[in-house]
């Protein structure tokens, strides 16, 4: 299990274990809704497992036992988000660091407050019976961080990546491709992992095999943080609080995931076990990770221009608000 930078939290989570529950029934809400005429903060996420800590923070009451008024706001995930933010209808997001990144460029007035997960093992190599991963010859790709990680897959077997043709589709068509045989691969999560499993396909690797991984970020604009820096810390506070509990007890996670998208706590719990939840600052490999990947986006034509990572990545902000210095 990886080892976080957060010096209080473990204390913290012990006694929100020791002490459980509130029993939460809270709803999720649109992202069309018009929040924030009380005063309340709307975060937007997606709609899977890796949003955990906010799920679980929201169903078990953890920010009205802050004194906050958080709204969760399911979105179809992506950019959607963070997109949420730049146009005023949310006032944080969750964001992978590829997607982040990419709504970063076009609006870079958004601010990356520091990571509540990440993972070596979330995404995961999958290829059709009878081939051999350097046989690979045609793979499933969806845009973004899933070219990214297939061809860094691809050149940790020695292949160039412009030799082998690219498919783009979206995960939930990979394994119906894979089981047709009309890819050879793909680099996607569960549930798609599974089902091509079920189908016939073999995992070969995870992203650590090959030297990658994923991050998520909390995201706010920088106008609304100079105006909220203290109501942020104190989100972020208990985000920090509900993705220790996720680490540390994933079956209560689960649970509050199924209740908030409608999804069987075994799925659940299973891309749960995937992931490393714990909140620390950025370092100096998010940062030059970051770099990466924005190279990437920008040789692909993804995205123009370019993203100043040391602005838009407030290096230091989680450990001055929340974590505070270690003792």
């Amino acid at each position: 299990m990886m080892k976080f930078r957060n010096w209080r939290r473990g204390v913290v989570a012990v006694a929100a274990l020791a002490t459980v529950a509130l029993a939460g029934t809270a709803c999720t809400r649109p992202a069309t809704q018009q929040a924030g005429e009380s005063g309340a903060i709307r975060i937007s996420v997606g709609v899977d497992p890796s949003y955990a800590p906010f799920f679980l923070a929201e169903q078990e009451g953890m920010f009205e036992a802050a004194g906050l008024d958080v709204r969760i706001v399911q979105t179809e995930g992506g950019a959607a988000s963070a997109q949420n933010v730049v146009a005023g209808t949310s006032e944080m997001s969750g964001n992978a660091d590829s997607t982040a990144l990419t709504v970063m460029a076009a609006n870079p007035s958004l601010r990356a407050l520091g990571v509540y997960e990440e993972s070596t093992r979330y995404f995961q190599v999958v290829v059709r019976p009878g081939i051999d991963p350097k046989s690979i010859r045609k793979v499933g790709v969806f845009p973004g961080i899933g070219l990214y990680f297939t061809d860094l897959y691809l050149m940790s077997l020695g292949l160039d990546p412009a030799t082998v043709e690219h498919v783009t589709t979206g995960p939930p068509e990979q394994p119906a491709l894979l089981g047709r045989g009309d890819i050879d691969a793909f680099v996607s999560f569960d549930p798609w992992v599974g089902q091509a499993v079920e189908g016939g396909g073999r995992v070969v690797a995870t992203s650590g095999d090959f030297g990658a991984k994923y991050t998520q970020w909390l995201v706010a604009s920088d106008g609304w943080l100079a105006a909220n820096e203290k109501v942020a810390a104190e989100v972020f506070d208990v985000l920090a609080d509900a993705a220790a509990i996720v680490d540390a007890d994933p079956d209560r996670a689960a649970r509050a995931v199924a209740a908030s998208i409608q999804l069987d706590p075994a799925e659940a719990r299973r891309t749960v076990d995937q992931i490393d939840f714990g909140a620390r600052d950025f370092t100096d490999e998010d940062i030059a990770r970051a770099e990466d990947l924005v190279t990437f986006f920008r040789a692909q034509g993804k995205i123009g221009g370019s993203v100043d990572t040391g602005l838009v990545l407030r290096r230091g902000w989680l450990t001055e608000h929340v974590l505070g210095a270690p003792a």
